[in-house]
């Protein structure tokens, strides 16, 4: 497979990882994907810069943002979608993040992985409305 980016690595990640069902995703949002993840100033700059080297997963796994005591204080209502089958954030983390935050409403969707909003689009798009207009 080789080092740095490639589109073969991207779609694969994607496809296995990030969706449900692989067979939802076209390659034209393969392709953009890949085209922004190459574009110079975005390698330049990467929106989440991630740690590296030999601990760097270890080093990931222990940000857990759901643990962060800052989350108890939170004094605005706030709410999380979340993909039922979400291979990189496991939906127990939803929970705990309800579970922390005072004033959270939880919207957890079966059969989605963890593109919620590009999945399940339409109730994406709804559902934040709804909480936007305060009909929670």
């Amino acid at each position: 497979s080789g080092d740095g980016p490639s589109r073969l690595k991207l779609e694969k990640f994607i496809r296995t990882h990030l969706v449900f069902n692989a067979a939802d995703v076209p390659d034209s949002v393969i392709d953009a994907r890949f085209e922004a993840s190459i574009d110079p100033e975005v390698v330049a700059a990467p929106p989440l810069r991630r740690p590296s080297g030999p601990n760097a997963l270890r080093t990931l796994w222990r940000m857990d943002f759901t643990r962060d005591a800052r989350l108890s204080r939170l004094p605005v209502p706030t709410l999380v979608l979340w993909g039922a089958a979400d291979r990189v954030n496991r939906p127990s983390g939803g929970r705990m993040l309800a579970d922390r935050m005072p004033n959270c409403d939880l919207y957890e969707v079966a059969n989605t992985g963890h593109w919620v909003q590009f999945e399940r689009a339409e109730l994406f798009n709804r559902v934040c409305a709804d909480f936007l207009a305060g009909r929670r």
